[in-house]
């Protein structure tokens, strides 16, 4: 006899480990664990990114929220490398799309004439 799990119950076991930057975004972002026990998700390190402008203001929140004295250097080191390879694809993404309005307006209409 075979056992069938519902979704729910199947996603219910899965732990959350690690989570895409979005949909298009090769950046995974995963859990980081402190020396203290404390175990910061993905999502709040994700969401995090996306609303700090500024790599000051990221590591601003995560001391804030945790405390100074929280995070080694390799703790926030993993923190920032998330931060900074977010920022670097982003500004990749702005450049194609600039260069694509750029190469609309460039070609000639009568080039095919």
């Amino acid at each position: 006899m075979k056992t069938i799990k519902t979704f729910e119950e199947f996603t219910g076991s899965l732990k959350e480990d690690a989570i895409d930057a979005g949909e298009d975004s090769k950046v995974v972002i995963d859990d980081v664990s402190l020396d203290s026990g404390t175990e910061i998700k993905s999502t709040e390190i994700l969401g995090t990114i996306l609303s700090s402008k500024t790599e000051k203001e990221f590591k601003e929140y995560f001391y804030k929220e945790y405390g100074n004295d929280a995070f080694t250097e390799e703790d926030m080191s993993a923190l920032v490398t998330s931060y900074n390879e977010h920022s670097e694809e982003e500004a990749e993404k702005e450049k194609e799309e600039e260069g694509d309005e750029e190469g609309d307006e460039e070609e000639d209409p009568l080039a095919d004439i």
